[in-house]
């Protein structure tokens, strides 16, 4: 059996998953329409696709031959993704969306609602779910091998970007376009994996230096600090303006360590619980505490777009669980919107967001940034 699948955006990704699926790559889909607006791209698919695939230069071209597509991709820029997303599943199509669901976790909490009302799928391309450090991270965690999780650090400079690229498309780096810079992009991604590791935070406070390496007004590097109930804190950095490659993770726990290193986890093992340790010790500090370690060293991750769409394909015909469903997005989106926010007033934010509150800022952000363009 084959979904019949239609994308929506032939950009750079957009031709990927078109070119992944149309040769076969993934057995439970087969490529039957393309919708992009722009002569090249339709160009780009009349010369590299199969020629029986269906070519629209809109949605309402599209939908009304909805009958020849089970599933759609949406592979657009940020701020159409809701809207997409709803008018898909409405349509009674199973829906696969690339990062973010939207710029608000209101907007994922409404497709949400949407989804739940049918009997049809929302996955998201969060591929990272699929690398085999994660995996095997998340699997340490869920048998609590070392302990009470008291403390997390991530750090990551690897999507270093150029001017180049924030040139690229007019909508990208921009609150009008993007509705964001780093979080909402790249730190998207590793936002997705901190939530699905260790859940919502409480409390979150942000310092942003807007612009920083770029001459925006949206972020290219961002720390936050979060708090959660349990009172296990977390930091997060990431930088798109450092050309130094960091990819660090490192989860402190009552019984041990996990450490990531680029591809090298390390995991380290206490003899003893500490809390229990500290309380029955009779010496001033580590002397009775034992260390065990074991590490594991991993390859560039393979084909992480094909692994999702096939768990994709996999969960409509054959009911698999899904790696990144969509109800997961409204928490990495609460994150990134109140870390922007906690920025813009200079103070923490506690969740769930006052989304008025959010709103009201970004809007002035975003007149902000258009009248800035205009007096250029």
């Amino acid at each position: 059996m084959k979904i019949r699948c239609a994308i929506i955006g032939i950009g750079s990704m957009g031709k990927k998953y078109a070119l992944m699926i149309d040769s076969g790559k993934i057995n439970g889909l087969e490529l039957v329409a393309v919708c992009c607006r722009s002569d090249d791209n339709i160009n780009w698919a009349n010369n590299n696709l199969n020629p029986s695939i269906k070519k629209y230069r809109n949605e309402d071209e599209m939908y009304n031959d909805a009958n020849l597509f089970d599933a759609v991709l949406i592979v657009t820029p940020h701020k159409l993704h809701p809207a997409m997303t709803i008018r898909a599943l409405k349509a009674n199509k199973h829906v696969m969306c690339d990062k973010p669901a939207g710029i608000t976790f209101a907007e994922a909490l409404e497709i949400n609602a949407v989804a739940n009302k049918t009997s049809k799928l929302f996955a998201m391309m969060c591929h990272q779910r699929t690398y085999e450090y994660y995996i095997k991270i998340k699997e340490l965690l869920n048998k609590k091998a070392i302990g009470k999780i008291t403390r997390v650090s991530m750090e990551n400079s690897n999507y270093f970007r150029t001017e180049y690229y924030h040139h690229s498309a007019n909508w990208r780096s921009s609150w009008n376009g993007e509705g964001g810079g780093a979080l909402i992009n790249q730190g998207y991604h590793l936002l997705d994996m901190w939530q699905y590791l260790f859940g919502l935070p409480q409390e979150i406070y942000a310092n942003i230096p807007f612009g920083k390496y770029n001459n925006f007004d949206v972020d290219d590097e961002a720390t936050i600090i979060m708090n959660y109930p349990n009172k296990m804190t977390g930091s997060f950095i990431i930088s798109t303006g450092e050309a130094s490659l960091i990819e660090r993770l490192e989860i402190i726990g009552t019984k041990g360590r996990i450490s990531l290193n680029e591809k090298t986890l390390t995991v380290t093992y206490f003899s003893s619980d500490i809390i229990k340790y500290s309380k029955e010790a009779t010496v001033t500090s580590r002397q009775e505490l034992n260390t065990t370690f074991e590490q594991y060293k991993y390859n560039d991750p393979e084909k992480p777009y094909e692994i999702m769409l096939n768990n994709f394909a996999n969960a409509i015909i054959n009911e698999e669980k899904l790696i990144a469903p969509g109800i997961d997005s409204a928490n990495t989106l609460a994150i990134v919107n109140a870390a922007y926010l906690s920025a813009w007033k200079g103070q923490k934010i506690s969740l769930p967001l006052d989304i008025k509150q959010y709103l009201s800022c970004l809007h002035e952000k975003e007149k902000q940034e258009l009248n800035k363009e205009i007096k250029h």
